[in-house]
């Protein structure tokens, strides 16, 4: 009769296997970070996608009116105050009003919780009509100059709002001035938080894009956005701040 010999792996096969399963997993985890983070850029851009829809209905159903980034005509108690609630009334799930790849970012939907929205507004859209802390017109779609380079909304930075993060909105007037042409001065805008970064500041200061998508901290990471012509568009923040010798984008509307 013949012996069945089984034949046990050794202390040293072991280890080579389990090394080469480190290896192939260390080769392994950068790629499916990388694809987790695109993945997640995507669903943003999709996400900011709806929000421009939401924008489109409400424009046609009230004359070409655009919703208006902070309403100063509204008490700190109304729901109207910021833009979220117009939109909101367009789309059902309110997930679509954040961006999965935002650590801090959730839904407020109201001015004491306006910090915690990861996708803003264009501040350029504010309504005051003492024309104090905006124009003293409502914002129209067909006032806005150049539609398909026009900025409606992008990425920005969520957080508490004793920490000065006022995310629902961001300001096309604290960062670049362009000399030749004001539409083009750019909000500030970096793949860092400049939030944090510039604490020292008053948070009418702040109010920056955070280009968080592919972030390294070298202003290669990249913002979504929505123009005004509906279209959604992605830009590094290096060459958002290069002007129109980069994005070539508008971001100062100019209503007076």
């Amino acid at each position: 009769m013949k012996r069945s010999s089984n034949k046990a792996f050794t202390l040293i096969e072991l280890l080579v296997v389990i090394t080469i399963i480190a290896l192939l997993a260390g080769m392994l985890l950068p790629a499916l970070a990388k694809a987790r983070t695109r993945a997640k850029s995507i669903q943003c851009g999709s996400n900011m996608r709806q929000i421009s829809l939401g924008v489109t209905m409400h424009a046609d159903e009230r004359e070409g009116a655009l919703p208006i980034a902070t309403n100063f005509a509204e008490p700190e108690s109304s729901s109207h105050r910021i833009w979220v609630t117009a939109v909101a009334q367009f789309i059902g799930n309110r997930e679509v009003f954040l961006c999965p790849s935002a650590q801090d970012g959730r839904f407020g939907g109201d001015w004491a919780n306006r910090n915690w929205h990861s996708i803003g507004y264009n501040g350029a859209t504010t309504f005051d009509p003492r024309g104090i802390e905006g124009a003293p017109t409502k914002p129209k779609l067909v006032s806005v100059p150049e539609p398909s380079l026009a900025v409606l909304f992008a990425d920005t930075p969520s957080g508490p709002i004793e920490k000065k993060y006022r995310g629902y909105v961001f300001s096309p007037k604290n960062g670049k001035r362009n000399r030749f042409d004001p539409r083009r001065s750019t909000p500030l805008v970096s793949d860092r938080d400049l939030v944090a970064e510039m604490s020292g500041k008053l948070p009418s200061q702040l109010k920056p894009v955070l280009a968080r998508h592919g972030a390294n901290g070298d202003d290669t990471g990249r913002s979504n956005l929505v123009m005004a012509d509906g279209r959604v568009d992605s830009q590094t923040a290096a060459s958002i701040l290069r002007q129109d010798a980069g994005a070539n984008l508008v971001w100062d509307f100019r209503r007076e």
